[in-house]
């Protein structure tokens, strides 16, 4: 439809990433700390269980950078997190402003509190005024460690 913002008039995603912390500074800066794609949950003890405890939280900072593009005014960012089971939850949704020309972009920094099930990939889809614009993978695993008493092998 013509006037309709597409894939070839933006926005378009710059950097789309998992990380351990984001610092934005004064000055707009954007430093990323500790890139992943995946987060390993580890247990230890005579208790340990072998599978991932089911509602363990996992603490991660997602990380989008867009550029505008011949996009302008506000456009709507959703972002829904899919579980291994292809089972999507509804993530957080806010307005992103594009005032200035093609390369002046929004840094969206998301820290994030996951409560996950179990073990595998998980994805962070990312939409645009309706359109997904991009997925970004967050590959949980799980170890274990059974050793009696203190978990403490000798």
């Amino acid at each position: 439809m013509p006037g309709e913002m597409g894939f070839d008039t933006g926005p378009f995603v710059n950097v789309a990433i998992f990380c351990e912390r984001a610092i934005l500074d004064n000055e707009g800066v954007l430093t990323l700390v500790r890139l992943t794609d995946q987060i390993t949950i580890r247990s230890s003890g005579p208790q340990a269980p072998e599978e991932l405890p089911a509602g363990t939280v996992v603490q991660t900072t997602l990380v989008i950078v867009l550029k505008p593009g011949e996009a302008r005014g506000n456009q709507g960012l959703r972002i829904d997190i899919e579980e291994p089971t292809g089972q999507v939850r509804p993530g957080p949704e806010m307005s992103v402003p594009f005032a200035g020309g093609p390369s002046q972009g929004a840094n969206i920094v998301l820290p994030m509190v996951l409560q996950v099930e179990s073990a595998g990939l998980y994805w962070a889809n990312v939409y645009i005024a309706g359109r997904v614009v991009t997925r970004v993978p967050l590959q949980i695993t799980y170890q274990y460690l059974r050793a009696p008493g203190q978990g403490v092998v000798q």
